[in-house]
């Protein structure tokens, strides 16, 4: 069969007009999925101040349509407010940017402000810090340092009931805890590892027993530490302080 010119430039023009067809379901297929993102879906076990703080972290990243949301961007801009350790950030048609979020696990309140990590690292926290977290201050020391003193205090005192409220460090880099049953023991700058096994043993076997007449625990000594008693609910000072040896 001859195909003529008019027949060939009728296949022509029929082609044309499915190819502008296409074209234009195409772009009004785009057009429809890059509608206005409308929900920002946070998820993760997170507090409702960290939700807020990362909504209002995505939304200053929103520009134009949701196939305009730059989703590096996103992930940028939820990991600068610190705590979050990991970012997943995809697009839901229609108009949902969902956010998953993996923070650092909090270990304890930082006097100068923010928390502690696990990491040892000092972050910023949303909205006020748990109050049931312990208390670190540190005068001198970062947070790597107080991280490996409060894992330190963790271990040794593991097998007593003894659990930490606050840690400090004054400005000549001496150490004192002071423990949810409002026991405090000052510890010294140094051998910092012996002294609370010192005292842990000496807790054990003397204190536990007696704790409601424990005043406070001097365990910068050598060979054993110095407990300072009190006498019908009277504090009484060094003259009825005792030091009592550690039997190794």
């Amino acid at each position: 069969m001859k195909v003529t010119e008019r027949m060939s430039q009728g296949r022509h023009f029929f082609a044309g007009v499915v190819l502008v067809g296409v074209a234009g379901a195409f772009v009004a297929l785009l057009f429809v999925m890059n509608s206005p993102v409308q929900v920002v879906r946070v998820s993760g076990e997170l507090s409702l101040p960290e939700r807020d703080a990362v909504k209002a972290a995505v939304l200053q990243r929103l520009d134009g349509g949701l196939l305009g949301v730059s989703l590096d961007d996103v992930v940028e801009g939820v990991l600068a407010l610190s705590w979050p350790r990991e970012v997943r950030v995809r697009r839901v048609w229609p108009g949902i940017v969902d956010v998953n979020v993996t923070k650092d696990t909090f270990v304890a309140r930082w006097g100068g402000g923010g928390v502690l990590n696990s990491g040892g690292q000092v972050v910023d926290s949303a909205g006020p810090p748990d109050e049931s977290l312990p208390l670190i201050r540190c005068a001198n020391a970062n947070g790597a340092r107080a991280m490996q003193i409060f894992q330190m205090l963790g271990q040794v005192l593991a097998d007593t009931s003894l659990k930490v409220a606050e840690v400090e460090e004054d400005a000549l880099g001496e150490w004192r805890v002071t423990f949810t049953n409002e026991l405090t023991v000052s510890l010294g700058h140094e051998e910092l590892l012996e002294r609370v096994e010192r005292f842990s043993h000496v807790y054990r076997k003397v204190i536990e027993e007696r704790i409601a007449q424990v005043d406070h625990v001097d365990a910068r000594y050598r060979n054993g530490v110095a407990v300072s008693w009190r006498d019908s609910g009277a504090l009484q000072v060094a003259s009825v302080s005792q030091t009592i040896g550690v039997d190794q």
